[in-house]
């Protein structure tokens, strides 16, 4: 129970953050896996906190319940399910479209206040197992992936909510494997990374939204290894390091207009990031 309390909870971060422009918009160190679809916040359909009532009835088996949530005005917000929890009506959160001690098997689907469907979840025996699927309000595919047992398989795909694809990636046996790719909302490219055992190797590449590079250095076994150049967005040079097994060696930069900075300031500002 305890590893599935931990599954839910790191997915509902990753679930309610994928709304927050600041994802999208700034640089994050390369290894957060990072949601990169925004969201208007007009166009939230939990910004009102709409309310929801649980309807819930006892089964044959002794603290199992069948439970299925509508909305305030009467429309369906999940499927009905199994579950070792008898809820109690309050505030539709995102928690919902990911229910808490689901037991059985089936497919438990959720629905936004629109009426488009939200999500739709393969479980068995208790467990998410299969295929989870998530969509934006305006019905455009938000993220898929597979489950086998609550632990990530194969390809992992997220969406911006205009249809572009924003992130692909893969696992094998809850361990990020291959190419990890991220996108802009124009399709431009942002990232490019490989990945073995859970840990970068091999080149990064990043691009500002303009085309232009921003990053681009080697990774080996999960840390900086030899050269790291870094660029602002109109091209100029920021930076060129040299690492040896993440510790830096050797630095030079230079502020936006080309003025070079000294080496000490130069580490002190990039001695932070992995």
């Amino acid at each position: 129970m305890k590893n599935k309390n931990v599954f839910k909870l790191a997915l509902l971060f990753l679930i309610s953050t994928i709304t927050f422009p600041t994802f999208a918009e700034g640089y994050l160190n390369e290894y957060y896996v990072v949601f990169t679809s925004v969201m208007d916040a007009e166009d939230d359909p939990w910004k009102e906190n709409p309310k929801c009532t649980p309807t819930t009835k006892a089964t044959h088996q002794k603290g199992i319940w069948n439970v299925q949530y509508h909305y305030a005005n009467g429309s369906k917000l999940t499927s009905e399910y199994l579950s070792t929890i008898k809820p109690k009506a309050g505030k539709c959160q995102t928690f919902i479209h990911l229910p808490e001690e689901i037991t059985g098997s089936g497919t438990f689907e959720s629905y936004f206040p629109n009426g488009k469907q939200r999500a739709r979840i393969d479980y068995k025996d208790g467990v998410y197992n299969g295929k989870m699927q998530f969509w934006f309000a305006n019905g455009l595919k938000e993220q898929e992936n597979t489950l086998i047992d609550e632990v990530s398989q194969g390809e992992y795909k997220i969406w911006h909510p205009n249809g572009q694809l924003a992130l692909s990636m893969r696992y094998k046996d809850g361990v990020q494997t291959g190419t990890r790719q991220r996108w802009y909302e124009n399709g431009e490219p942002w990232t490019e990374v490989r990945f073995e055992n859970d840990k970068m190797v091999g080149p990064l590449k990043q691009w500002f939204r303009n085309g232009k590079p921003e990053r681009l250095g080697h990774y080996r076994n999960g840390v900086r290894h030899g050269e790291y150049k870094v660029w602002f967005e109109d091209g100029k040079p920021e930076a060129v390091l040299n690492y040896q097994v993440g510790q830096i060696t050797t630095a030079q930069c230079w502020n936006k207009n080309g003025a070079q900075i000294s080496e000490k300031a130069c580490i002190q500002r990039f001695k932070g990031e992995d």
